[in-house]
């Protein structure tokens, strides 16, 4: 949608970015779209502890602010009133809501910026006074989502992904790590990413292992915080066809997705970084609308089986996708498309 005129006076931009691993990524073009528009200003970006590394070393934030938003209320509390002190004594001249939650929203009109614009929704527009022309993009990228919401402050964003801001030492650590599992040499890496938050967008362990035992590559499998058991299920599947990584740090993952020839990973923050970083991808999309996700700039196969459930209400996802125990959608993607996708792809 077409961006309104700039804002005078813009020196200080706070930015709420929460959010998990993929979301945060899509995060980062609106965020660089601000900075470019506003080239004179500082930018803040307020992230999840968690998922700080997406931020921290972008040349286009300047600082990064974290507040954890789990725990028990009175922790959450203390967290969210230590956030609106530091916003009022920031006293941004623009904040800019990307998360869009009913706290954010309250605390971007706490913050004593002039202008305010962000994601709405519930009625919650009247806490910003820069308000989108058009309506919310429905069934689009998340990258699309941000850019809209930015759109209202005069900042004209792309849709395209901002790789990680990778070192040489996150590239050397991501080295050592394949080293240590026998893969000194990272020609043809596959890396194979079973975990995912929704149970529904798991494909099972064991395909994963059978997929590497079978495609005869360096294969190597992801582990994801607290997924250990899941990861050495793949592996004992492979029968020596694929081997577990040891845990790695979000930059140090990025390292690694950048030199792998193709990740085959379902619907989660994995694969917006591998996106990010120009690797080419197997989706296994499971409930989720491929539209939703795919990305034109990098090479992509996704995989879908919208009528393998009965159960599917919406156009963009499956409305039950978060408490669905059936698992029709991913349990459809069989072992030889997967295959046949990674193959196509090398």
């Amino acid at each position: 949608m077409p961006s309104r005129p700039i804002l005078p006076g813009i020196r200080a931009i706070l930015v709420f970015a929460f959010n998990l691993l993929g979301d945060s990524i899509c995060r980062l073009a609106a965020i660089k779209a601000a900075r470019q528009t506003y080239p004179g200003s500082r930018v803040i970006a307020v992230a999840d502890p968690r998922y700080r590394e997406v931020f921290d070393g972008q040349p286009f934030i300047n600082e990064v602010w974290t507040t954890d938003r789990r725990g028990g209320r009175r922790k959450q509390l203390r967290a969210w009133l230590r956030l609106a002190g530091q916003a009022r004594r920031l006293r941004p001249e623009l904040v800019l809501d990307l998360y869009g939650s009913k706290r954010t929203a309250a605390l971007s009109r706490l913050s004593g910026a002039r202008w305010r614009a962000g994601i709405y929704r519930d009625g919650r527009s009247g806490w910003y006074n820069l308000r989108a022309s058009a309506p919310l993009p429905r069934g689009g990228h998340i990258i699309e989502q941000m850019n809209w919401a930015v759109a209202a402050a005069g900042i004209a964003g792309e849709f395209r992904y901002v790789p990680m801001a990778v070192t040489d030492g996150d590239r050397a650590a991501a080295r050592r790590a394949l080293a240590e599992v026998g893969l000194g040499d990272p020609d043809r890496l596959v890396l194979l990413n079973p975990s995912a938050r929704v149970e529904a967008k798991r494909w099972p362990a064991e395909r994963f292992g059978m997929l590497g035992m079978r495609l005869g590559l360096r294969c190597a499998v992801i582990t994801a915080p607290g997924d250990d058991g899941l990861t050495q299920r793949v592996v004992a599947a492979s029968d020596g066809g694929a081997v577990a990584l040891p845990a790695l740090g979000i930059k140090q993952l990025a390292a690694l997705a950048e030199m792998a020839r193709v990740v085959v990973t379902g619907d989660t923050g994995v694969l917006h970084l591998a996106t990010a970083m120009g690797t080419p991808s197997v989706i296994l999309a499971g409930p989720t609308d491929p539209r939703l996700v795919e990305y034109p700039g990098v090479r992509q196969v996704a995989l879908f089986h919208r009528d393998a459930c009965a159960h599917w209400r919406g156009e963009e996802q499956c409305a039950d996708y978060n408490e669905c125990a059936k698992r029709r959608c991913i349990d459809a993607i069989t072992m030889e498309e997967v295959g046949e996708a990674v193959r196509g792809l090398l």
